[in-house]
């Protein structure tokens, strides 16, 4: 505010500029605050909606567990079928679908996903992305190792967990007719 030296009459042609600064300044801490509080996303869950073509394809067979796997080769493949690009997200929804009707009785449903070391990292990433786009409410379970079927080592029935040799009779078993008694080596 500047002050006039000297009688002036009349109405004054200079502009108050301080209560101008005064409301940009007001205005400007007020963003500066409310900025960071509307950047907070809130998570909105939509209804999903069936598309008319998954209507008429059958539901997945009875399924008690979920196991979404990527080969070396970096083909996908959910339970016991392979899927491509095309047709990975709607075999997903079918299949979470039935998840989430046996939720009462089976829990929430729960995808485990199995990657191959030798599987391009491409690959699984998107395998992911897939599982993630076809449902929010998956539950995915990472396996971290294969689990092999193996065949179990032939026992004798007196003595659990001893492994008998191929070509040798447990001890205190008769040998077979013809065939002459062998001890196992030492």
């Amino acid at each position: 505010m500047g002050m006039a030296v000297g009688a002036q009459k009349g109405p004054r042609s200079d502009i108050n500029i301080t209560p101008l600064v005064d409301v940009v300044l007001v205005l400007l801490i007020i963003f500066m605050v409310l900025t960071p509080l509307m950047e907070k996303e809130i998570g909105v869950r939509v209804p999903e909606e069936t598309p008319p073509e998954m209507l008429n394809e059958p539901p997945p067979p009875d399924l008690t567990q979920v196991v979404f796997k990527v080969d070396e080769s970096g083909i996908w493949h959910l339970n016991t079928e392979t899927l491509n690009d095309a047709n990975a997200q709607e075999r997903l929804k079918a299949y979470y679908r039935v998840a989430k009707s046996k939720e009462a009785t089976q829990g929430p449903p729960v995808i485990f996903f199995d990657a191959d070391d030798k599987a391009k990292y491409v690959r699984a990433v998107k395998a992911l992305d897939v599982i993630r786009d076809s449902s929010s409410g998956w539950t995915i379970g990472m396996m971290t190792e294969s689990i092999k079927q193996e065949t179990a080592p032939a026992t004798t029935p007196g003595a659990p967990g001893t492994e008998q040799q191929p070509g040798t009779t447990p001890p205190g078993a008769t040998p077979p007719a013809g065939t002459a008694p062998s001890t196992p080596p030492k």
